[in-house]
Formats: structure tokens, sequence, C-alpha cells
């Protein structure tokens, strides 16, 4: 550990250079149809071969909004009162629905803090519907904290502190956990991976695995166009031949923040990051063992003091190492890259009730609005201003609901799915 701390200190120090936007970013709603429609036949042609997996990334818990309860079992206040668990897990049902064969294993890298609580949630629940043995619990990794001059430190006299190793360390735990051995054993060969805090999140999505697959890549991710330049959200950059790179917001210095591509008007980098990705399982395999630097945290970290009892310090005392789930992307042969829209795919729950972004009630008012615009785009004409909501267990994507065209419907109302 203390040599790898030294390596990721010489590593932070080496120079990045100016970032270059990738080669290649699709708009995939703007898509011309008849490639929309290649890219989703294909994908759920992948899904009905039991080719895809679903990849969540479910360590966190719920602390800003509340509660110490696992993230993904948090109610963002819809009519249904779904959790953001049941809302991924109907949408993997509708899912196997659509194609009618196939299943799609389901792994959730949970970490000590909520493995135990997460898997009895599911177990609450019946699992959601989903088969049991579809689904896959296995815990990140977690390593030793330092001290500022870079020593190990101890939480108590015989135990060393310690913290999870970043969302980084999910290649290295599907490998020790048996999770990669699973899907190599269900012949499963891509998989889409996501965090668990964004409620629009579509699950296995066949079109972004569809236009992966026909892109022959290895690794890919879906990306939201920045809402502006000083927007604080990283951005996929190119790395390499075929690879890609993050850079942090706080790297971006402003000038190239605020760069414009003239040729369309649009921020010169604009691939605003959503931790929404593609992997081949052979690449995963690649990730588990590739040697990346670490990233520094310094933290408030509690610490055994000299009369053996522990404390927690008033300033940063320590270090902690962390691994981003980006850091293997410049290792990959052939990147993808997919626009998509925030309205209809990015609601994030990371901030308390009432905040006014990225909030339980900012991605319950996308979620809403998008039930809404599904049935009007299906030629259903809505009377009322209150919540409209569908079931993912009736439609994935705005498909199923050609059985409401020219009816009326009144505001408030949950439309739900046949077995519900």
């Amino acid at each position: 550990v203390l040599d790898t701390y030294k390596l990721t200190l010489q590593a932070n120090e080496t120079p990045q250079g100016k970032p270059s936007p990738l080669p290649l970013v699709t708009k995939l709603r703007s898509a011309a149809p008849e490639k929309r429609a290649q890219w989703q036949t294909l994908g759920l042609n992948q899904i009905g071969e039991g080719k895809v997996a679903y990849l969540l990334l479910a360590g966190g818990q719920g602390t800003r909004l509340g509660t110490s309860d696992p993230k993904g079992c948090y109610d963002i206040g819809l009519p249904s009162h779904k959790s953001l668990f049941q809302l991924m897990a109907e949408r993997l049902l509708r899912l196997q629905a659509l194609k009618g064969s196939g299943l799609i294993p389901w792994y959730v890298m949970t970490s000590p803090m909520t493995h135990e609580a997460t898997e009895s949630f599911f177990k609450k629940n019946n699992y959601f519907g989903l088969n049991s043995s579809d689904v896959f619990f296995f815990q990140q990794g977690t390593l030793p904290c330092l001290t500022l001059d870079g020593n190990i430190l101890m939480e108590t006299p015989s135990k060393v502190a310690s913290a999870p190793d970043g969302n980084g360390g999910i290649y290295m735990a599907l490998k020790v956990s048996g999770a990669l051995e699973n899907m190599k054993k269900r012949g499963v060969e891509y998989v889409h991976a996501s965090s668990v805090d964004n409620a629009l999140v579509l699950a296995a999505d066949p079109l972004f695995m569809g236009y992966c697959v026909s892109e022959g890549a290895d690794c890919g991710a879906k990306v939201c166009a920045k809402a502006g330049p000083d927007e604080a959200v990283g951005v996929l950059c190119a790395a390499g031949e075929g690879g890609a790179r993050v850079v942090e917001y706080s790297e971006l210095d402003k000038e190239a923040a605020h760069e414009v591509d003239a040729s369309t008007g649009e921020l010169r980098l604009n691939a605003g990051n959503i931790c929404n990705h593609f992997y081949t399982t052979e690449f995963l395999e690649r990730a588990a063992s590739l040697e990346t630097p670490y990233h520094i945290a310094k933290k408030k970290i509690p610490c055994v003091q000299d009369d053996g009892s522990t404390a927690a310090p008033s300033a940063n005392n320590g270090v902690k190492l962390e691994l981003f789930i980006f850091d293997c992307f410049p290792h990959c042969k052939k990147f993808a890259c997919a626009e998509v829209s925030r309205e209809e795919e990015f609601g994030p729950v990371k901030n308390a009730p009432g905040s006014k972004t990225d909030s339980p009630d900012t991605a319950r008012e996308l979620l809403l609005a998008l039930s809404r615009r599904y049935l009007e785009e299906a030629g259903t004409k809505i009377e009322g201003s209150g919540d409209v909501e569908v079931s993912p267990l009736l439609s994935y994507r705005g498909e199923g609901l050609e059985g409401y065209k020219d009816q009326t419907i009144s505001a408030p109302t949950h439309l739900k799915g046949s077995s519900e």
C-alpha cells in the first residue's frame, strides 16, 4: 500500500496535457430512426440470447437524504412510493417481457456499510419480482487509511483505519467475489453499469447496448451535454488510441471549459460524465488486473489517541486512497460515447430533499414529466395538472401505451402494469 501511495503521488504530479474532445459522440435521441431501430433490435437480441447483464454501484448510504439506509432503498416521493431499487428492477422485468426470452442478471455492488441492509431489503420485497438466483450481491473492497506523511493510520491500538476503495474498486471486486466468473458461466458478453442515485436510469438499455456493440467497442459511456461551461461535472475526453479519460471539473481551467466549437456552437468539451457505462466482459477482466494510480482525499479520520481511545479529529489528519471507475478508460481498445437527454435519462438523487438541484424532488419531477410526455406522444389527452406516473412494468421507454391513444385520463393518476 505504501509503495502504491508513492506511485500515486508521482502520477498526480505528471501533467496530462491539454484535454481534447472525443472524436465521436453520437446523439442517440436525434439519430436517424432506422439507425435507432437497428441498435434497439441488436440490443434486444443480445438480451434474448442471455448476453447482457446489469451492474449497479450501490455502496452509498442516504446520509445527505436524511437516512442511514442504503441509497437504493430511498423513496423519492412518487405516487407509487417505489424505491430506487424497485424502479430499476421493474425496468429489467419490462425488458425481459418485451423480448419474451432471455434473463438479465443483476450484479449489485454494495459496501461494508450497506451490504446486509441491501440484501435484507431485496428479500423483504421478494426481489421485486425477479428471480433471486438472477441477483448477485458483492462488496467493494477497502484500503488502509494513511497519515498525512504516508504511514498507516490506526483506528484502535489493534485495528488499522480503513475506508472503501472508491467506485473504481468495482473491477477487482467483480473478480475476487466471483461475480465475473458468474457472468462468464452465464454466457454474459456485455455489461451495462450505472450508479444507484439516478432515478431515470434505463437499466440494461437495449438502444445503448446495441449502439456500443455495433461500434465494436469494449468500453463506452452515456453522457449528457453540459448545462453550461461552469457546471460542476467531469467531461469525457480523448486519450491514447481509441481510449478515453475523464477530466474532473476542478482540473479544467476556465479557458478550456468555456471554449466553443465554432462548427456546432456547443462547448468544445461538452460530454458530461453521468456514471453510465458499457463494458465487454473481456474488458472487465483486463480492468481487474490494471495497476492504476489511486486518488488522494485528505479527510478527518477517527484514530487512536495516546491513551488508547479513539477520537475524531477537528482537522484533516489522514488520507483515504480511492480508485475511480473511469481510471481504466484510457486502456480500452475502442471507446463508444453516446449523448442522451437529461430530461429522459438523468435524474440524480444526491442532495437533501428541498434542494434546488439533484434532489429527490427534482428527480421526481423529471420522472413524472417524462411519464406525462410518453402518454401525450402516444396520443393520450391528459386533463388536470396533477401527478402522472407510468409504471416501468407498463412502459420502459414510451412503448406499450398504444391502448391509451385517443383516450382522456384525469390527473393525478398512476398507470400500472398488468402484474401490479
